[in-house]
């Protein structure tokens, strides 16, 4: 008699299997399958729809049908409710630019056995394609700047809501992408005015997203490299959401210093990211997210929120606190006297 396999050993295994439902989700995201499945279709139907191969298409919508993202019907296959409201393109709430561009940063995690042996991520895994235009390099960048729009657009009115811009004037979203916290700020403080700083290519897609959400008189926009190039001044205060974590320390040091620059006396830097606990693996996303960063990135990782508070004491700032900002992100937050 053959006795079951160990709970714990199981467990191991399924961890081991869990990149399936990722690939089969990320492929058909990429086929543009569930623009297909609004109304039941067989698989030769949905196969001709994206250009593939019959056979391939049928054994992929019932992967995604046994993981629970479409329905089956008989020999049909329809969206279920999340893929149709969130994966299907033509619709409003169309968040699959995320979905893709994690698909884009497959490679980095397939050699990131080499990438802990070298301790360096090669170059071609790195975001440089965030600032350069042939077509690919492009779509990319868009699916990752879109992307990050459809995790944020949900988190930022909670967010902006922990922040008094009582007395703000101006207020820069450093590395701001899509512009959805500017928008946000804006929208919930009536007396202040946004730039968004980034890259040419993400500004782009910044300027469509304030003009969608009528902010144009509120948001505007400044290109650049932050890294290298001036980022204004006299700002009361300054929002870096999600930018640390893909550079070095160094480069996080030299962030911190030229925004504490651009802040005018009394204004206030705040930084948003997936922070460490003490203990280095606490929260669970951000030890996650560390490794994504090591995969994807030359130097980048998560950093603990203690260093980065010290960085802040030593760049100048005062009253420095952290805080939650969401059950995955926290911030740290400090004064210019």
């Amino acid at each position: 008699m053959t006795s079951p396999p160990e709970p714990a050993f199981m467990e191991l295994l399924n961890l081991a299997r869990s990149f399936r439902p990722a690939k089969i989700l990320m492929v058909a995201t990429d086929l543009g399958v569930f623009d297909h499945l609004e109304e039941p279709r067989h698989a030769p139907e949905v196969a001709a729809k994206v250009e593939a191969n019959a056979r391939a298409v049928g054994i992929l919508l019932n992967g995604l049908a046994a993981i629970g993202v479409v329905e089956k019907q008989g020999e049909r296959f329809k969206n279920g409710p999340a893929a149709s409201r969130y994966l299907v393109h033509a619709k409003e709430d169309y968040r699959g630019a995320i979905i893709r561009h994690m698909h884009h940063t497959w490679l980095g995690w397939t050699e990131l056995g080499r990438t802990v042996a070298t301790g360096k991520a090669p170059d071609r895994k790195s975001e440089q394609w965030l600032d350069r235009h042939p077509e690919s390099e492009k779509s990319w960048m868009r699916d990752f700047i879109w992307g990050m729009h459809a995790i944020a657009q949900d988190l930022a009115p909670g967010v902006v809501a922990k922040f008094d811009l009582q007395g703000v004037r101006h207020l820069l979203d450093l590395g701001g992408g899509p512009a959805t916290y500017a928008i946000n700020f804006a929208k919930a403080n009536p007396g202040i005015k946004a730039t968004v700083f980034d890259l040419p290519g993400p500004v782009e897609i910044a300027r469509e997203n304030i003009a969608r959400h009528g902010q144009t008189d509120r948001v505007g926009t400044l290109a650049g490299n932050f890294l290298e190039d001036d980022i204004g001044s006299g700002y009361d205060f300054i929002w870096v959401s999600q930018i640390l974590h893909s550079h070095d320390e160094a480069q996080c040091q030299l962030i911190i210093k030229k925004c504490v620059q651009a802040l005018a006396g009394g204004g206030r830097l705040a930084i948003q990211d997936f922070f460490l606990n003490d203990d280095g693996y606490t929260p669970v996303e951000a030890a996650l997210f560390s490794v994504h960063m090591l995969a994807v990135t030359p130097g980048g990782r998560s950093y603990k929120h203690r260093e980065v508070q010290e960085w802040l004491r030593e760049a100048g700032l005062v009253e420095v606190e952290h805080f939650e900002t969401s059950p995955q992100t926290s911030a740290v937050v400090g004064w210019k006297k």
